[in-house]
């Protein structure tokens, strides 16, 4: 079946970190988001890096149309500058062929480090790069700044699905914390997000201090939240806080990306059942270093474009097979998923793989009672 999604990496051949990066975005594309039983979700991802003929500089076309959407990502540095003239007249060929496509496909440039002008044709568009040389100065790492460089093509490929939706506001990363042991950590991130030296246009939602006098703050946390993705700072005291579990309740009854940070120190009294199902990551803040703060939103986004990928195809399969109103979940099903809604449709269509056969048992007898008709089935089941 056509992919959904392909990643195409360009890079010269000499360039020994290109080809570390270009390997980087695949590893890390090829275990995107959740994992279950071994089964990874994956986005093909292709190289373009050695020359296609004998004594050229450029390697071989891409095939745009062997899938629905194409991702290009342009490594630029000091070897694609020396051969500019040959690389310029490839990009701009793929960028051409990206255009008689309309707006499916996304060029993605990334500018030299050692801060090497732009291609011709990209800077006669005015076409942006992302500006790796600024970040020797900002990230002290190289960790963090392979980390800024895959959160800035999550980024974008989640923006360029929103558009393609129809969606032209931004998408807020809510950031849910409990006050009394998870405040420090969030306003780390959110600092860190909205500090006018990144250049990553994430947008936070952080707590009422976000509202003016006067607006009803229950009423902007249910519209944030639900069209959006949620970091959830999952504290000792987090799971006993009556506003925390009802974010947490709220995205998951939305079906909006979650992703769990855990940053408990000691003891948590008892874990809010619904907030499981999903993923969790351990995270150790750190005031001074930031490259947690990096990996930690790149986790979290990655959540989001597995979900948004997941939800594309489970609209494009069940228009051609049915049926087409199922429920679509991006998670595996759970009790909450079948208690809470009141309309379940004829199926619950999930992530591969099935159900292990414990949960299988649990959910199957609670849908007997409440719709004994609607069945359950992955995606590859659909088809």
């Amino acid at each position: 079946m056509e992919d959904l999604l392909r990643i195409y990496v360009l890079w010269a051949p000499s360039s020994s970190d290109s080809e570390r990066l270009a390997n980087l975005i695949s590893s890390h594309f090829d275990g995107i988001g959740m994992e279950r039983d071994g089964v990874a979700f994956r986005v093909p991802v292709r190289f373009r890096s050695q020359a296609w003929e004998i004594g050229g500089k450029v390697p071989r076309n891409i095939a745009l149309d062997d899938a629905k959407h194409n991702a290009v990502v342009f490594l630029h540095d000091g070897f694609t500058h020396e051969d500019r003239n040959d690389w310029d007249s490839y990009i701009a060929a793929i960028r051409a062929g990206i255009g008689r496509r309309g707006s499916v496909d996304v060029y993605i440039p990334f500018g030299s480090s050692a801060g090497e002008p732009a291609l011709l044709s990209d800077a006669q568009s005015n076409t942006q790069y992302a500006r790796r040389d600024a970040w020797r100065s900002k990230l002290a790492t190289q960790d963090a700044r392979d980390a800024r460089l895959l959160l800035h093509l999550v980024f974008k490929i989640r923006e360029h699905f929103r558009i393609l939706k129809g969606d032209s506001t931004s998408e807020p990363l809510f950031v849910s914390h409990a006050k009394a042991d998870g405040d420090d950590t969030a306003r780390l991130i959110v600092d860190y997000v909205n500090d006018t030296g990144n250049d990553v246009p994430l947008k936070t939602f952080y707590d009422a201090m976000e509202l003016s006098p006067g607006d009803n703050f229950q009423a902007s946390f249910k519209a944030n939240i639900a069209r959006g993705t949620l970091l959830a700072i999952i504290s000792d005291t987090y799971d006993s806080r009556p506003w925390c579990i009802y974010e947490l309740t709220l995205a998951k009854r939305a079906r909006r990306p979650v992703l769990l940070a855990d940053v408990g120190r000691v003891r948590v009294s008892r874990t809010y059942p619904y907030g499981a199902n999903l993923p969790k990551i351990r995270v150790s803040p750190d005031g001074v270093q930031t490259t947690w703060i990096e990996q930690l939103l790149v986790q979290t986004l990655s959540e989001g474009l597995r979900c948004d990928i997941f939800n594309a195809q489970a609209q494009r399969l069940l228009a051609k097979y049915g049926p087409s109103n199922a429920t679509v979940l991006p998670r595996p099903p759970e009790l909450f998923d079948v208690m809470d809604r009141s309309i379940l449709g004829p199926a619950i269509v999930y992530p591969d793989p099935p159900l292990g056969r414990l949960e299988s048992e649990i959910v199957q007898k609670a849908l007997s009672q409440v719709a004994p008709l609607t069945i359950l089935k992955t995606l590859s089941e659909v088809m």
